[in-house]
């Protein structure tokens, strides 16, 4: 007998057909109990695992094993004369039978059984559908928190965290309703809160969560509002559709939310992902994966996510959000990889900044980035003039409050530039870099124990200072703690190379000491202007020393950059000199102090050029 006859005798492809179906049964069940129950994926994933290696075991013993009249024996020992070997066989195939029944019945009554493992959704009488007044609306807020992954693979973090950002996106422009900014309620995702503490923490009354799961292109998408002071959820949903179907499902499950929460809309229907983004459902993957990738800030990351963006503007050209995001990610690669160079970022920047502008011409995330390109480029009042723009389309994007504030601040106008940076905090509290650029501010208004306590609370949010010396040394340095700045440049991750050494221990010598600033402004020689940031960084080095070597260091480049430490008091002489209102008019300063007003402290500059109020 041939080994495949000797497999079929004994049942062995049989017992393999009725575990695989058994076990698929199974797992729908369980899956669709734990995820009713919030149970933690891994229990999920010790099921799967459990039934994967029994299947092996299963066949193994349907080998060598027989069902006899008198139980289970070895198969070497049972008589084959006897063998009731086709009676067991016919018992597992009314066994298959049966547990396909189960499965079918289960696959036919899937979108039904949802309903009874979710709660009732809660309806209100006529009466009570009317608009709240306008005391209880001003209290309708939500957060929209990530979607949980629930695929088995558990490789779909980058899809639930996009889909909840596209829905917290439209929400944000419903008439009378809050909505919680994104940074806010993702940063808590890690700290293990309960929705309660999550609703206290972000003053909102209702959040909004779910969870996503995959298989090749089906998806299903599960959302549940929950009214936080009473317990309960107003609404609860799952949709089961394609990858094709996912703005359509994101736009349904808005429209329940706007519903269910009884809020009017500006407009009469909320907007539509498919018009907002890309009609092309590869193209929205990459460009979420992108994303998910561009927020972890490393080069890796950011190599990838800039792959990934080119990949979804291949897809559609038209895509101008990929654009933007790829604009993005070039300028931010010099920040994280040293052998990328920040001016080629700049120019693969500005270049997809200029595609998403000419798909959409009043996309703010590239009126911002085209600002930034422009400041950085000596064009002070282009730039201004994109963000006073940016904000005019979108007050409630903290980032073009958060870069214009930069800008302020570097013109010398720390006043205006702390209103702008409040603005950013009043819209995202919990966004680190905002919190640094306040400290940074404060440095410049003269208030350095506000600016320590800013400092602290930028790092507890997770703030990765990527420049030589970070904010807590400069304030240290500016306010005189040179015991203190000289701890913080040993400790400086970015001491450990020898060059940046020897530079830190000249400049340190070369404060208070003619000789040793000397010996320091010859160390650092000309400017490398393909690397922006370390440039500022020597700026700031010798504006801090009060040294007049700031003008001869830049005299060679094309636009020459001022560091914010310009304004502060160890320059303060230097800003008295022709020869700083020179660089600053070379660098796009005084053409932006004619038309925007001129700085703060205008007195200190040349009386015989500026023209102060």
């Amino acid at each position: 007998m041939s080994f495949f006859n000797e497999l079929k005798r004994r049942n062995v492809f049989k017992v393999g057909v009725a575990y695989a179906v058994a076990s698929w049964v199974l797992l729908q069940i369980v899956d669709l109990v734990l995820e009713n129950i919030h149970a933690p994926d891994w229990i999920m994933q010790v099921f799967m695992l459990a039934l994967a290696v029994g299947f092996p075991i299963a066949i193994i013993i349907a080998w060598a094993f027989e069902v006899t009249p008198d139980g289970i024996k070895l198969e070497r020992n049972v008589d084959r004369s006897h063998s009731i070997a086709s009676q067991t066989g016919q018992h597992l195939n009314r066994g298959i039978i049966m547990i396909l029944a189960v499965a079918v019945v289960f696959l036919l009554t899937e979108s039904f059984r949802d309903d009874a493992f979710t709660e009732p959704e809660i309806t209100t009488s006529s009466s009570e559908e009317s608009s709240p007044p306008d005391d209880e609306q001003s209290n309708v807020s939500i957060a929209v928190l990530p979607f949980r992954d629930m695929s088995a693979a558990q490789d779909q973090a980058y899809f639930g965290e996009g889909i909840a950002e596209e829905l917290l996106n439209a929400l944000v422009n419903v008439n009378g309703l809050d909505v919680a900014s994104r940074t806010s309620a993702f940063s808590l995702m890690d700290e293990n809160l309960d929705i309660p503490a999550i609703a206290a923490k972000l003053g909102v009354a209702h959040i909004l969560e779910g969870s996503i799961r995959t298989s090749g292109r089906k998806v299903r998408v599960t959302a549940q509002l929950i009214e936080v002071s009473k317990d309960i959820h107003l609404w609860s949903e799952s949709y089961d559709g394609s990858l094709d179907d996912i703005f359509k499902i994101q736009d349904e499950i808005t429209s329940k939310i706007i519903e269910a929460l009884r809020v009017q809309l500006i407009d009469a229907e909320p907007v539509s992902f498919a018009q907002r983004l890309t009609g092309n459902a590869e193209a929205y993957q990459l460009y979420l994966q992108g994303r998910h990738l561009w927020r972890q800030r490393n080069t890796a990351a950011l190599r990838e996510a800039i792959r990934l963006f080119n990949l979804a503007v291949e897809l559609d050209p038209q895509f101008h959000q990929a654009w933007s995001n790829l604009a993005v990610a070039y300028l931010n690669l010099g920040d994280y990889d040293s052998s990328f160079k920040s001016e080629e970022g700049f120019e693969l920047g500005l270049e997809a900044a200029e595609k998403a502008l000419a798909i959409e011409p009043q996309s703010t995330e590239a009126m911002i980035i085209m600002a930034d390109y422009k400041q950085l480029h000596c064009d002070l009042t282009g730039s201004a003039d994109l963000f006073e723009k940016a904000i005019a389309l979108n007050r409630d994007d903290p980032t073009a409050h958060h870069w214009y504030a930069i800008l302020l601040e570097s013109a010398g106008r720390p006043k205006q530039a702390l209103e702008q940076i409040q603005a950013a905090y009043r819209i995202d509290p919990l966004i680190s870099a905002v919190i640094r650029t306040e400290a940074s501010i404060h440095q410049q208004l003269g208030d350095f124990s506000r600016a320590s306590q800013l400092n602290t609370v930028a790092r507890k949010l997770g703030f990765n200072e990527n420049y030589l010396l970070d904010d807590e040394t400069w304030t240290a340095l500016l306010s005189g703690d040179l015991q203190k700045a000289s701890v913080l440049i040993e400790q400086s991750p970015f001491n450990s190379e020898p060059t940046q050494i020897e530079r830190h221990r000249l400049f340190l010598n070369a404060i208070g000491n003619r000789d040793g600033q000397q010996k320091f402004e010859q160390y650092l020689g000309e400017p490398d202007a393909s690397d922006v940031y370390h440039t500022i960084d020597n700026i700031g080095l010798l504006a801090v020393l009060g040294s007049a070597y700031v003008f001869q260091y830049q005299s060679d480049l094309s636009c020459p950059l001022a560091a914010d430490i310009v304004w502060m008091a160890p320059f303060k002489e230097q800003r008295g000199t022709p020869e700083f209102f020179e660089m600053m008019k070379r660098g796009g300063y005084v053409d932006y102090w004619r038309k925007y007003g001129w700085p703060d402290d205008c007195a200190s500059l040349d009386q015989s050029l500026a023209e102060c109020p």
